[in-house]
């Protein structure tokens, strides 16, 4: 799925505040999966912004999305840091 913005903002997205401290921050601009507007033809999407923030545009932007793989709590993982380079590994014995 797409990271949507209630996931954001428990990450520590805010609207209109800056927060370059927080994991989401990535230093561009990207939408989320979660619909802010509809009118006609017209829709905005919920968006994080290159400093941080959350906010709205609409979906005619030509960014980058951040896909989410939800897990239930008792799944198990090993290894990995949960980057490209080094992805978790999870437990399939455990899903």
């Amino acid at each position: 799925g797409l990271l949507t913005a209630d996931e954001a903002a428990f990450a520590g997205g805010n609207w209109n505040y800056f927060n370059k401290d927080y994991y989401l921050q990535k230093g561009n601009v990207y939408l989320l999966g979660t619909p802010y507007y509809f009118a006609g033809n017209n829709a905005d999407e919920f968006y994080v912004v290159y400093n941080g923030s959350l906010s709205t545009s609409g979906v005619t932007y030509d960014e980058g999305v951040v896909p989410v793989l939800n897990l239930r709590s008792d799944v198990l993982y090993s290894m990995g840091e949960g980057t490209k380079d080094s992805p978790y590994i999870v437990n399939l014995d455990s899903i």
